[in-house]
């Protein structure tokens, strides 16, 4: 599975680079590279990394011996009063792990290592996929921007010709009027817009905890998207990092059954030990060995706390799988609907609008139409315009929410 690069082997066959870059202005490489070096959420790992590093090292540590020192025969009454018959014992016990505990407890710190360094590519993922979609927000705000400034361009256009026909006298000053109004409306709207950028540009930056030193991106919406089949999208749920995360938990479930299995093994204490008698003045070796008696297994309640949760682990991979077929279904759903669209407004819809718009112009230059006739042309081939951007950056969207949910690329092929 793609982990680090998933979302630039996606995206990056879909942007169309200038050939020569502004200093100041940021490439989706750029925003993933600053994201992997400075995102808050993945610079905890190596922390959690080698605190598991240390975790392994205390499970391999075996249990420390015990000195001890008993005396008998002391401060009692009759032969045993003060010391004269007191006998000493110095002894020197460990205790011996039986069962395989050692080499269990190794095991489950290594099963929560893995599922950690899996995590950090899952991690990785989403974040990655988050800087891509406010990248692309980003992007989308700037294609608003032109496409606003086309507006005025198309306005300052029609205001001319209306002031000409005002001062031949062949309509009243309210044509002019009525342009300009639209105008102060564009100029409301890209002061709007102005703002939403530098509020998106803080937005993409803030996902490696920087200022935006930045005054836009590098990137566009590809023209001809190529949007994923079903059967690519039902392989790719199978490999969703939150199915993942279920079967990591499984095999550290599994390590964790072993554990608890051989903490209920019983473990041996050897002992020995030098014994000294006051009253004869002689000395002795002493061997102890003791082992508990398991008339009952110390740990049958954390057994079925582990059966009961392995059996839920099982239950939830069964409806997060269900879960994400559906939610990946209404997703390619959708974007196949805003696709459908897109293509109507590129083959039919823009083509007639534009017609319409030419056509207007010149029957008011030939005093047949009227300035609100070019002006109703002109809006309607402007909401196509805006159409055909907010269709581009929904598939895009939504397309990036697929590879966010299944850690899997679908514009590859781009490349």
């Amino acid at each position: 599975m793609k982990l680090i690069y998933f979302v630039i082997a996606g995206l990056v066959g879909g942007i169309c680079f200038p050939c020569s870059a502004i200093a100041n202005e940021l490439t989706l490489r750029e925003a993933f590279e600053k994201t992997l070096r400075g995102n808050p959420t993945l610079q905890k790992y190596p922390y959690q990394q080698r605190m598991v590093e240390a975790d392994k090292l205390q499970a391999a540590l075996r249990p420390n011996p015990t000195i001890g020192l008993e005396l008998e025969n002391v401060a009692g009454s009759g032969n045993s009063q003060g010391l004269e018959h007191a006998e000493a014992t110095l002894s020197f016990s460990q205790l011996i792990e039986l069962g395989g505990k050692q080499e269990q407890r190794i095991e489950l710190v290594s099963a929560h290592a893995s599922q950690l360094e899996a995590e950090f590519g899952y991690a990785k993922i989403e974040m990655l996929a988050e800087t891509a979609r406010r990248f692309y927000d980003v992007v989308r705000l700037q294609n608003l921007a032109k496409w606003n400034f086309q507006q005025r361009e198309r306005l300052e256009k029609a205001q001319k010709t209306a002031q000409q026909r005002v001062d031949s006298g062949a309509v009243p000053p309210s044509e002019v009027t009525r342009v300009l109004l639209q105008q102060r409306q564009v100029v409301a709207r890209s002061q709007e817009l102005a703002g939403q950028l530098k509020e998106a540009n803080a937005h993409l930056s803030a996902m490696w905890a920087g200022e935006p030193k930045f005054t836009g991106v590098i990137g566009e919406f590809q023209s001809a998207i190529e949007i994923p089949s079903q059967a690519e999208v039902e392989r790719a749920v199978n490999q969703a990092p939150e199915l993942l995360r279920l079967l990591d938990s499984e095999r550290l479930l599994s390590a964790k059954a072993e554990s608890i299995k051989a903490s209920a093994s019983a473990d041996l204490s050897l002992g020995l030990g030098v014994r000294f008698n006051n009253q004869s003045n002689d000395t002795s070796l002493v061997f102890q060995a003791s082992m508990p008696l398991q008339l009952s297994n110390p740990s049958e309640g954390s057994i079925q706390a582990n059966r009961t949760e392995r059996e839920l682990n099982l239950d939830q991979q069964r409806l997060v799988r269900q879960q994400l077929n559906v939610y990946a279904s209404a997703l390619l759903a959708r974007i196949q609907t805003n696709f459908r669209y897109l293509k109507t407004i590129q083959s039919d819809l823009l083509p007639l609008a534009e017609q319409l718009e030419q056509e207007t112009k010149e029957g008011y230059a030939k005093g047949i139409n009227s300035l609100l006739v070019i002006l109703d042309a002109q809006h309607e081939l402007a909401q196509l315009e805006y159409q055909l951007i907010e269709r581009r950056s929904a598939i895009y969207h939504d397309i990036l929410e697929l590879e966010r949910m299944t850690g899997q690329s679908f514009l590859e092929s781009k490349l």
